[in-house]
């Protein structure tokens, strides 16, 4: 009878618990129709978005339209081009070439590439982990060496003459340079191209079918249309020549490629635990404090979860690859559209926070009448500075500075005087006031604690 008992009431946990269970999965399901159905048009004619659990998908879903002309509807295995989420496959590749003892981390670029200036030490991790201070190619202009196409050592001698932005190892800056540099790397240690590389140690070997690097001579089936944004106007998009992106940005892929993927590259089918690890830390500067990048991949959070993460923009396409490894959830978005602002990473950080039962919007509302002592110019250098704006009763912030990569965007209170920022989920804006409840200073967070501190501007 005892026996019987125990048996009755474990049955009933075990369905009690299993139906708790599809209901919050159907309730997750069905806040990610009602907000991506809401969205996604702002931003794209079509978009896929994926959901894994713990290695199972709970959502997939296509939306739109692939082609407007022919209106072609959206399907959830169509392929897109993922821009810079290609940097963390050219870093697994580098990691690959260190652990066979082809190339070393302290190794210095001018090993590889014998002509390459030497300005100081710049080192194979100082490219993977943005340190270098080498020019983001796309923000220099070199006419004569301007093509059409680019083999890769054309397309790195475009940029090798450029004076450093900074000395290696000294901050983070993002640059396009630094990755096709790794490449054209790839290329010279192992006799094969970035392409040839990657398919026969990466991408066949994982069975990754729908992955390739681009090839504009040849016809990719389900391929979906790319297009732009300009001033609210969808128009098709003038594709950026493949040889410029590169291995910083020249992969296709879908959707449940990029799971596999992830799920392939945490599980240790491509580099050691002791690599993966290395590959996900933050990497400490020169004056001890640490990035928020590692090997292809920020380190940020979420309400709260940690995430490792990389977005992509290209003409034509956006696309998000989020990881939290704490709660085994991969969220991945892919946009056919570019735009100039960030509300496909807005859309996709909101896909995460819905995932994990958070709510969107901020519970705290501030007086409209004490807005204005939040307005002014912050100065963190004289070439850096963060504006703050009202309009139509809302708060803005936005950097002067181009390489900061903080368009103007809306601030979000979370509290009087501590705000976040919705693109950008861990970064946090503390206003410090004098004794006449007026700011003058912002201390701004990410997700290891305090980053800067900038004084307001005199009059």
């Amino acid at each position: 009878m005892f026996k019987n008992l125990v048996l009755f009431i474990a049955t009933l946990l075990l369905l009690t618990n299993t139906y708790g269970q599809k209901t919050d999965q159907s309730t997750i399901v069905k806040n990610l129709d009602d907000l991506i159905y809401k969205r996604y048009a702002e931003i794209a004619p079509g978009c896929v978005v994926l959901v894994a659990k713990r290695g199972n998908i709970i959502y997939k879903k296509a939306f739109g339209t692939s082609n407007i002309i022919l209106n072609t509807p959206m399907q959830s295995d169509m392929i897109f081009r993922i821009g810079s989420i290609t940097k963390q496959f050219t870093a697994i590749a580098i990691l690959q070439l260190v652990e066979q003892g082809k190339i070393a981390l302290n190794d210095s670029i001018q090993k590889y590439v014998k002509d390459f200036p030497s300005r100081g030490l710049i080192t194979i991790e100082n490219l993977l982990t943005q340190t270098s201070g080498i020019k983001n190619y796309f923000e220099i202009s070199n006419p004569s060496k301007t093509k059409i196409t680019y083999t890769p050592a054309q397309g790195v001698d475009y940029f090798k003459d450029e004076p450093l932005v900074f000395l290696p190892g000294s901050r983070f800056q993002y640059s396009n340079s630094n990755y096709y540099l790794l490449g054209y790397i790839i290329e010279i240690v192992t006799g094969k191209s970035y392409a040839a590389y990657l398919r026969e140690n990466i991408l066949s070997k994982l069975s990754l079918n729908n992955t390739s690097y681009d090839d504009p001579d040849k016809q990719v089936v389900k391929m979906t249309e790319g297009y732009s944004k300009f001033d609210g106007k969808i128009e098709p998009a003038e594709l950026e020549e493949i040889s410029t992106i590169y291995s910083a940005g020249g992969l296709l892929s879908n959707a449940e490629d990029l799971l596999k993927w992830n799920q392939y590259l945490y599980a240790g089918k491509l580099i050691s635990k002791q690599s993966l690890t290395r590959a996900i830390s933050p990497f400490q500067l020169s004056d001890g404090n640490f990035s928020s990048y590692g090997y292809g991949l920020y380190l940020k959070g979420i309400e709260g979860s940690r995430t490792i993460e990389h977005s992509g923009s290209t003409d034509g396409f956006q696309s998000d690859l989020i990881y939290l490894p704490d709660e085994d959830i991969t969220v991945v978005t892919l946009f056919n559209c570019y735009e100039a602002d960030m509300d496909w990473q807005i859309l996709s950080n909101d896909i995460v926070k819905v995932t994990l039962g958070k709510s969107l919007e901020s519970l705290f509302v501030l007086n409209k009448d004490s807005l204005g002592k939040y307005i002014g110019i912050y100065v963190f250098n004289p070439k850096t500075k963060l504006e703050v704006t009202l309009e139509n009763d809302q708060l803005f912030i936005k950097c002067t500075n181009p390489a900061v990569k903080l368009p103007k965007v809306r601030l979000i209170p979370e509290s009087e005087y501590k705000f976040g920022i919705r693109e950008v989920a861990e970064l946090k804006f503390e206003f410090i006031m004098n004794d006449n409840s007026k700011a003058i200073k912002i201390i701004t967070y990410n997700s290891r604690g305090k980053d800067a501190e900038w004084e307001i501007e005199s009059p």
